[in-house]
């Protein structure tokens, strides 16, 4: 009998989660040939991302450093953008395009990537993804809320709900949002929360959806992943 084959796995889970040290250990020793790319909204943290991505970013950077020092803040020596507090929306009509258009122009490009390594025979680890990260599906809110949000941000759900192709395994990393806390007490609490439930409420985004405890040791927590794969990833001749 010829075992299901799956060729991408998606990592996903609350800031804290341990998301990119659990691939980082899945990464150093793989069961199968793994190729690992971030599919996260952060430029900072990507490994693959198109030049306009990153020049939109240093210009971000550029003029968050500036707004501190007009203010009269100290600037720290590392700016990062990654984090709830700098998602304040200023955009006029056409900004909004232009973010648009950005935004799935990347998502394109880190998909044709994936593409690439799975035409390689590769199993593609995903940190992170799009789809859990920032399509929210009618349980996440009321479509009265939905229906508030700006024109833009409506078509690209559109866009990742309808055409962006899904992560054949979404692994969540899951503990109490305490614990969570306690490993990211810059992020709130009750964020935390939200984005735990968030992201069980969209399972729906993976042909399979698994949960594995968090708080357990990384070994553990990589033997269980392992698992996964060698019953999901790897090709067995039909008897």
């Amino acid at each position: 009998m010829t075992k299901p084959y799956c060729s991408t796995i998606a990592l996903i889970g609350p800031d804290g989660s341990g998301k990119s040290t659990v691939a980082a250990a899945l990464m150093s020793q793989p069961v199968v040939p793994l190729k690992y790319l971030y599919m996260g909204t952060s430029i900072e943290s990507s490994n693959h991302a198109l030049f306009t991505s990153r020049l939109a970013h240093r210009w971000k950077v550029y003029q968050h450093k500036k707004a501190l020092q007009q203010q009269g803040e100290v600037v720290p020596e590392q700016i990062t953008l990654h984090g709830a507090e700098h998602r304040i929306d200023k955009r006029g009509k056409l900004g909004g395009g232009i973010r648009l258009l950005r935004r799935i122009s990347e998502e394109i490009y880190r998909q044709l990537i994936s593409w690439g390594y799975q035409g390689l025979g590769n199993v593609v680890l995903y940190d992170r993804h799009f789809l859990f990260d920032a399509c929210p599906t009618p349980d996440d809110f009321s479509e009265r809320r939905l229906s508030n949000h700006r024109l833009t941000d409506r078509m690209h759900f559109w866009f990742l709900k309808n055409l962006y192709p899904r992560p054949d395994i979404a692994i969540l990393l899951d503990a109490p949002s305490q614990t969570l806390f306690a490993r990211k007490q810059e992020i709130p609490l009750e964020h935390l929360e939200n984005d735990r439930i968030k992201l069980k409420k969209r399972k729906s985004y993976s042909r399979k959806f698994f949960v594995i405890d968090c708080t357990k040791s990384i070994n553990d927590i990589v033997d269980e992943i392992n698992q996964i794969l060698n019953n999901h990833c790897v090709k067995n001749p039909a008897n």
